[in-house]
């Protein structure tokens, strides 16, 4: 069985410089014995493929294909061309106009969905493109039987609540060679050190984030504070306007903009990752906290759910009220039992969290629908 993974998304994306999930899955997935290669948008340039090592003669191909894009949707001209060569052709979210092409069209019975979104009530604008996309195109022409592997439980109700039948949450994985050469140990010294990691906007709440950090930081005179992101500069003024003195006085550290090697040193000097995300698709942030065993306090998101088991290996508040975080924090910041246990069990589930664990899933699911044997 051969794969073709199609990032429909028509955003232009350097493979060497950026973290693609699909290249993640598609190494994990050729590892395990299923060829698998990947299509990548390349607006008005040339067709070309990239060749990616991963052992002695085993390669994965990125096709970026010339392309054009109306409305966040990406088109391929030649890619008609190319996925005669695959027995499966994955594509992405339902409501892409090329997936949808596919998954209802004469190719329909070897087209897999991988889909992240959901419905929220801060996603207003998502929310209305899929009433239009469903009333326009979902209505003229369905495939309820489609396979759709999904990011999350929610994205999978989401699916589910559209008329479609096979829907598998498998997650999302995290591709370790990011941080090749960041020793996973923590290197944590005197004090408690909190960090967030992201960009400083209102579906991450960064205000509140920024208000609970400045109360935490006030009540405790042992505490510090790390923040990777950057935003639009008028939110992200008004969000860190209580916490310009702590920049100032050196407790807190702000980095706009790092690469994975330095936020991963980073994780290793934080005690806890503080994630009061209203909506989020998966958050690969978690699983980068969890992968150097650091403890989180994070809202119920896409990804929290799949990921974090309450208590147990991390903390999950089901509200954004400013005292229920702080309760949160300082429930953690002085039971120093329970983050250590949540921190060993974070380290021994570590590589659990790995593309590895995604593809096993989806190839069960293709051995059980005859795809493989």
């Amino acid at each position: 069985m051969k794969i073709l993974i199609v990032r429909t998304f028509p955003n232009i994306i350097n493979s060497n410089n950026y973290n693609v999930q699909e290249i993640g899955l598609a190494k994990a997935l050729t590892m395990a014995g299923v060829q698998t290669d990947v299509v990548l948008y390349n607006g008005s340039d040339n067709d070309y493929t990239e060749l990616i090592e991963l052992d002695d003669d085993v390669y994965i191909s990125v096709y970026h294909l010339r392309g054009f894009g109306i409305l966040k949707n990406g088109f391929f001209p030649s890619l008609r061309g190319l996925t005669s060569g695959y027995d499966v052709i994955q594509v992405h979210e339902y409501d892409q106009l090329t997936s949808w092409w596919y998954y209802t069209g004469r190719d329909r019975d070897k087209v897999v969905i991988y889909h992240g979104p959901y419905y929220h009530d801060f996603n207003k604008g998502y929310n209305l493109k899929c009433r239009v996309f469903d009333r326009i195109f979902l209505k003229l022409r369905h495939n309820p039987d489609v396979i759709a592997f999904t990011k999350s439980r929610a994205a999978a109700g989401f699916l589910e609540d559209k008329g479609f039948r096979n829907t598998y949450p498998v997650g999302v994985g995290l591709d370790y060679d990011a941080f090749e050469g960041v020793d996973t140990e923590p290197m944590r010294g005197s004090g408690f050190t909190w960090i967030y990691v992201g960009k400083i906007e209102p579906r991450r709440n960064s205000i509140m984030l920024m208000k609970l950090v400045d109360r935490l930081l006030t009540d405790h005179g042992d505490m510090k504070m790390i923040l990777v992101g950057d935003g639009d500069k008028a939110y992200k003024d008004e969000a860190l306007a209580p916490v310009r003195k702590w920049i100032a006085s050196g407790r807190m550290a702000y980095y706009p903009k790092l690469n994975q090697t330095e936020v991963g040193e980073l994780y290793r000097q934080a005690d806890c990752m503080l994630f009061p995300s209203n909506y989020e698709i998966f958050g690969m942030v978690l699983m980068e906290a969890m992968y150097f065993g650091l403890p989180v306090i994070s809202s119920n998101n896409g990804g929290a759910d799949m990921l974090i088991r309450n208590g147990e290996n991390g903390i999950i508040v089901d509200s954004f009220e400013l005292d229920d975080w702080t309760e949160a924090c300082e429930n953690i910041y002085n039971d120093v039992g329970l983050r250590e246990s949540i921190g060993k069990k974070l380290k021994n589930e570590q590589y659990s969290l790995g593309w590895e664990v995604v593809a096993d899933k989806m190839l069960e699911v293709y051995r059980s629908r005859g795809f493989l044997k």
